[in-house]
C-alpha cells in the first residue's frame, strides 16, 4: 500500500471524501438561504451616560441589546447565524437600549444595577459570546468605572415622603403591622400559589437596597432553616422554599430608617425534577403592595428571575447569605417583627418575637402607641439584635448585617417584664422604646 492510502480505509477513498465535501458544502449553500430576519428598527432614544459609560455598554452590550447590532462575518453563517439571532431577539426583548425611552427613570436605573451585578459576576456578557468576541469583555477597569457612575446617580431619599404618594397613604393608614388581605389572590401565570403561611417563616437574612430605596427580609420555611443549621446550602435540598418581601424605606423625624409600606412579595421553592427547565427553582412575584397582585403576564415571566439569578449558579441560583442560627442572635424559632437602620451609628437593627409576640402583631394593638402595660402579652419573648452594616458581596447597591454589637431581650411574665442585655441608664425607658417598636407591614394569608 502506497503512502498516498495510509490514511484512508479499504472502504473510504480519496473520491468519497471528496463527494461527501462536496455534499456537506452544498448543505451548507442552501442553508445560508433559511435566514431569520434580523432587521435594525430606528433608535428611540440611547442610553444617556457619560461616554465612558456608554462605551462600556456599547462595547459589550449593544451587539444584543440595541438596534445597533453590528455582526461580524463569521456571525452571519448559519447556523451561526441562527443562533446569533436568536440571542439578539432574547436579548432586545429582556432590555433594549435603543428605546431607553420606553422605560421609567425606577426601570432605567433597576436595569442599569442589573446589568452591572451581571457583568461584575461574569454572567454577561455570555462567555461564549466573548470567546470569539474578544474586544466584547467586561475588565475590573470597566466594573469600577460603572460602579463610581451609578454610586453617583440620584437615589431614593426616605426622607422625602412626597416621593412615596400613595404608598404613605396606605402606611399612615394601618395601626398594626401584619395586615389580612380582604380578596383572593391570583396564582401566578405559570401557577405558582403564595405559601399561605409564609409570614410564620423565619429569617435568614436581611438587606437594605440603596439602590431602590428599600427593605428586604429573606424568609425561609423550616426546610430551609433546617438545610441552613445543617451546613446543607449548595445544593439546597428540594422542599427549600424563601420568601423575600419589601418595604419603602421611610425615615422619622430623628433620621433612623424604618420598613415603611410593605411593597411586594417573591417567592423560590426548590424541585429539582419538578423545575428542572427553571434551574431546579419554581418562581412566583406579587406586587401592589398588600394587595399582591401577581406579576407576570404569562409564565415567560420566570425567564427574568432566572436570568437575574444567574450570577449565583455557583450557589444554587440564591443570591442571600444565610445566617447560621448561633449567630443570628435571636432565640431560635423567632420570627421578624421590624426592620430598622440607623445611619448615625451605621447599624441594622432586628426585632424578633416568639410565637406569642407574632400573634399579638397580627391583632389590632396599635404598634405606633403601645406601651409596656399594653400591646404584647403575657409569654411574648422580644429579641432586639443590633449589628453593624456592610456592602453585600452579592449585589452591588445593597447593604447586610455584619458582627453583632448588641442583642436585648424582653420577656413578659405574670404581672412582671424582664430585660437583659446591655447596660442603660433607665431599663423602664428602654422598655418602653423597645415595646413601641412598629411592626413591619406583612400580609397575613389566614
Amino acid at each position: 500500500m502506497g503512502p498516498a492510502y495510509i490514511c484512508l480505509t479499504p472502504h473510504l477513498t480519496m473520491k468519497k471524501l471528496i463527494y461527501i465535501a462536496g455534499v456537506l458544502l452544498c448543505i451548507v449553500v442552501v442553508l445560508q438561504f433559511f435566514r431569520p430576519r434580523l432587521d435594525n428598527p430606528p433608535v428611540t432614544q440611547d442610553l444617556a451616560a457619560p461616554a465612558d459609560v456608554q462605551h462600556i455598554f456599547r462595547k459589550s452590550c449593544y451587539a444584543c441589546h440595541s438596534n445597533e447590532t453590528n455582526l461580524s462575518w463569521y456571525d452571519k453563517i448559519v447556523p451561526a447565524y441562527w443562533l446569533v439571532a436568536s440571542h439578539v431577539r432574547e436579548g432586545r426583548a429582556r432590555l433594549n437600549f435603543s428605546h431607553w425611552d420606553s422605560l421609567k427613570p425606577g426601570e432605567q436605573q433597576a436595569y442599569l444595577f442589573e446589568s452591572l451585578n451581571q457583568a461584575a459576576f461574569g454572567a454577561m456578557p455570555l462567555a461564549s459570546y466573548t470567546a470569539v468576541h474578544h474586544g466584547a469583555e467586561i475588565t475590573s477597569a470597566d466594573i469600577e468605572t460603572l460602579k463610581h457612575y451609578l454610586a453617583s446617580l440620584p437615589h431614593p431619599d426616605p426622607t422625602d415622603t412626597a416621593r412615596l404618594g400613595g404608598w404613605l397613604r396606605q402606611y399612615l393608614a394601618f395601626t398594626t403591622g401584619p395586615q389580612k388581605i380582604a380578596k383572593d389572590i391570583q396564582p401566578e401565570s405559570n401557577g405558582f400559589t403564595i405559601p399561605a403561611d409564609f409570614s410564620y417563616w423565619e429569617v435568614v437574612n436581611i438587606s437594605e437596597r440603596w439602590d431602590n430605596g428599600t427593605m428586604r427580609a429573606i424568609l425561609g420555611n423550616p426546610v430551609a432553616i433546617k438545610a441552613i443549621a445543617e451546613g446543607h446550602t449548595n445544593p439546597w435540598p428540594d422542599g427549600s422554599a424563601f420568601a423575600k418581601v419589601g418595604w419603602v424605606q421611610r425615615a422619622d423625624s430623628t433620621g433612623i430608617i424604618h420598613a415603611g409600606a410593605f411593597t411586594h412579595a417573591e417567592f423560590m421553592v426548590k424541585d429539582a425534577q419538578k423545575y428542572a427547565a427553571t434551574e431546579g427553582w419554581g418562581w412566583g412575584r406579587w406586587v401592589g403592595g398588600i394587595n399582591l397582585v401577581a406579576y407576570g403576564k404569562n409564565e415567560t415571566f420566570v425567564t427574568e428571575c432566572t436570568n437575574c439569578h444567574k450570577p449565583m449558579k455557583d450557589q444554587d441560583f440564591v443570591f442571600t447569605i444565610p445566617t447560621q442560627r448561633d449567630s443570628l442572635g435571636a432565640v431560635p424559632g423567632s420570627k421578624i417583627l421590624a426592620t430598622f437602620i440607623d445611619t448615625k451609628s451605621n447599624t441594622m437593627s432586628t426585632l424578633f418575637g416568639n410565637d406569642v409576640a407574632m400573634r399579638a402583631a397580627k391583632t389590632a394593638f396599635a404598634g405606633a402607641t403601645a406601651t409596656i402595660a399594653t400591646g404584647y402579652p403575657e409569654g411574648s419573648v422580644l429579641t432586639l439584635v443590633t449589628r453593624g452594616r456592610q456592602e453585600d458581596p452579592h449585589w452591588f447597591g445593597a447593604r447586610i448585617p455584619g458582627s453583632i454589637q448588641s442583642v436585648e431581650m424582653v420577656q413578659l411574665g405574670q404581672g412582671a417584664i424582664h430585660y437583659e442585655g446591655k447596660p442603660v441608664a433607665d431599663t423602664s425607658q428602654r422598655l418602653k422604646e423597645i415595646l413601641s417598636i412598629r411592626p413591619n407591614i406583612l400580609p397575613v394569608l389566614e
